[in-house]
């Protein structure tokens, strides 16, 4: 029963599915299939599936789990000897098997039938040693993706969600993770009503228990055993080092921390960084926005700041980080593994997707939109869908890496000759025809479409660049609204038609720091959204901004409670004591008191505290110690 439920409810995979049946068949020659993508993104799911289609053509079947197999070379040739003459054998957490791969692909080319077919699945992708000596003949890579926002639907309509309302909400939030989906159409039990603050599902639809519940699957109890500093700032920061855990927690021993981090399960190098798993990221951000909203403006804001310095000193491409702190969805860039969609350069076939989708084949323009395909690839952007389909196409480019032919064509000619009679012909970006192939209804792919796009522009058409102005020409701008946030405006003098269509541009200046700078701008205008009241002292909230910069000399040293002279150290040195003297005002003798003062004085203040520190040693739950300790902050203000 358990098993056609399962059957009943499992979705997509269909080109994934095929290429395996082929080779368990015979059909191909390919043996060796590597699945992988990150937890939660239904790699189980799809085993389960290739096993049930395998059973279900006479196949014989060996399933093994990675974590049972004796981690030793002869518990592993063991095990694989069970599939000596299975049709097909299958290998779940095969990460587990990392120490053993070489053994293990010995085995698999020593110890099976040459026709048995092996589907190996983990998170991480095969090294270079399963395409050696010949096996690249006989393997290929299957990258698992988040499934697209028809198969999420039909993945929620099988759990009975179907409430437009809900089922957006869930798209949004789970972003094409199986896992996140089933999680979410398990809780609702039933449409959730939006609260009334902000239109969105309550919290028993997508708040604590949500969260909770991605938490429990995905991170279990090892997340737990991580300094919670050091977590509160991977999960708003895409991705952490020794630097920036450096900058966003000053004077703060993040060594320890780090090395935690980088040995979770949910956790990914990318380079000399650590991400956490997507789900993971957003369910511990989530909570700590509910629990700490200030502490959260905080990491943000020196995360932000931080990420400004790295994109404009060392990578633009940096910009991509600092845009994914920004909280508007129609700003917010998306492009990461766990995306719907993903970036791309023109690939053969698109140009005849755009033939049976657009009327316009015919016409002079779309034959100019061909010859930037077909000529200038690098110029162009296409984005697809998780399953490789293509979902848009744009040409997108420098204007001083503009071919010459483009300064006779109308879309970009008349925008050429403006940047250079205005002298930005250095720092100019242009983009034109955008085609979007996706369902206009669908308002949540057609979003994701234009921010994967704009994200894939960053790093295949800008590069190294970082531009300041952003030039975007299209038949109609008068009905998209996402371009408002970004400062666009119209630039009447380059309407212009011809005989086929009329076109408008509107352009944008981001400033001398360009992306990165109109970027950091948005985070901090977005968080300093929440302002406190004008009646609030001033004086308390300098000391409160001291205090939570109580390590950092340069931050202290430009405190309005700073003296105006001297060096920075002894400025700063001025403004703790000032801190430690309010400290004495606002906390009486009592208990109470005495507790709340503990809090700010371990969390801030003492080199070998922390928010997991104080919280520990006062003896509370995450949320309790977060109240209490917003409670203490509040009265520093207060007494100030």
């Amino acid at each position: 029963m358990a098993d056609q439920l399962d059957a009943e409810r499992f979705v997509g995979r269909t080109r994934t599915l095929a290429l395996i049946g082929d080779g368990i068949s015979g059909r191909s020659s390919t043996r060796i299939f590597h699945v992988h993508g990150p937890g939660g993104v239904g790699k189980s799911a799809l085993l389960r599936a290739v096993e049930r289609e395998a059973r279900a053509d006479g196949r014989s079947v060996v399933h093994l789990d990675g974590r049972l197999v004796p981690p030793t070379p002869d518990g592993l040739a063991g095990e694989v000897a069970r599939a000596a003459e299975a049709d097909l054998l299958i290998i779940d957490e095969a990460d587990e098997l990392i120490p053993l791969r070489f053994e293990l692909r010995q085995l698999l080319r020593t110890a099976l039938s040459a026709s048995t077919a092996v589907v190996l699945a983990g998170r991480a992708a095969p090294g270079r040693e399963w395409f050696d000596a010949g096996l690249d003949q006989v393997s290929a890579e299957l990258v698992v993706r988040p499934l697209d926002n028809t198969e999420g639907r039909d993945l929620l309509g099988r759990y009975g969600v179907t409430e437009a309302a809900a089922v957006d909400q869930l798209l949004t939030w789970a972003a094409g993770y199986p896992l996140a989906l089933t999680v979410g159409a398990n809780l609702l039990g039933a449409p959730p009503e939006p609260t009334p603050s902000n239109g969105r599902m309550g919290a028993a639809a997508t708040g604590d228990g949500l969260d909770d519940l991605i938490l429990a699957r995905l991170g279990g109890r090892e997340i737990a055993d991580v300094d919670p500093d050091v977590l509160d700032v991977a999960c708003v920061a895409p991705a952490v080092d020794a630097r920036l855990l450096a900058a966003v927690l000053p004077g703060r021993p993040t060594r320890s921390g780090l090395a935690q981090l980088r040995a979770l399960s949910v956790s990914e190098q990318l380079g000399s960084r650590t991400t956490l798993h997507r789900l993971v990221r957003s369910a511990l951000r989530s909570r700590l926005k509910q629990s700490d909203p200030d502490r959260y403006r905080t990491i943000v804001l020196r995360v932000a700041g931080h990420l400004r310095q790295r994109a404009l000193t060392e990578d633009p491409m940096v910009a991509l980080e600092l845009a994914s702190l920004i909280e508007n969805p129609e700003v917010r860039l998306g492009f990461d593994a766990s995306t719907s969609h993903y970036a791309d350069f023109p690939r053969p076939g698109d140009i005849e997707d755009l033939i049976a989708f657009s009327d316009h084949a015919d016409t002079a323009w779309f034959a100019r939109f061909r010859r930037w395909c077909e000529e200038q690839p690098r110029q162009v952007i296409a984005v697809r869908r998780a399953t490789g389909e293509l979902a848009a196409m744009s040409v997108i480019c420098m204007a001083s890496e503009m071919p010459a032919w483009a300064a006779d064509a109308i879309e970009t000619g008349p925008f050429l000759r403006h940047v250079r009679e205005h002298g930005q012909f250095e720092l100019a970006a242009h983009m034109h025809d955008t085609i979007i192939l996706e369902d206009p209804t669908d308002v949540a792919a057609c979003a994701e479409v234009i921010r994967v796009g704009n994200a894939g522009a960053m790093v295949g058409a800008f590069g190294t660049r970082n531009p300041r102005y952003m030039y975007c020409t299209a038949s109609s701008w008068l009905t998209f609204d996402g371009t408002k946030p970004l400062g666009y405006e119209e630039v009447a003098e380059l309407r212009r038609a011809d005989d086929e269509r009329e076109l408008q541009t509107i352009m944008s200046d981001f400033g001398p720091d360009g992306v990165a700078g109109q970027m950091y701008a948005i985070v901090l205008a977005e968080q300093q959204a929440e302002a406190p009241p004008s009646d609030t002292n001033p004086t308390g909230l300098a000391l409160l901004d001291a205090v939570r910069a109580f390590h950092d000399d340069a931050a202290l040293a430009a405190s309005s409670l700073a003296p105006a002279d001297g060096p920075d150290a002894a400025r700063a040195a001025a403004v703790r004591a000032q801190v430690e003297d309010a400290l004495v005002v606002a906390f009486g003798d009592g208990e109470a008191d005495q507790r709340l003062r503990q809090a700010i004085e371990r969390t801030y203040l003492d080199p070998d505290g922390g928010h997991g520190i104080a919280q520990r040693e006062l003896h509370m739950s995450r949320s309790s110690f977060y109240r209490h300790l917003q409670k203490a902050r509040q009265q520093l203000v207060d007494r100030s």
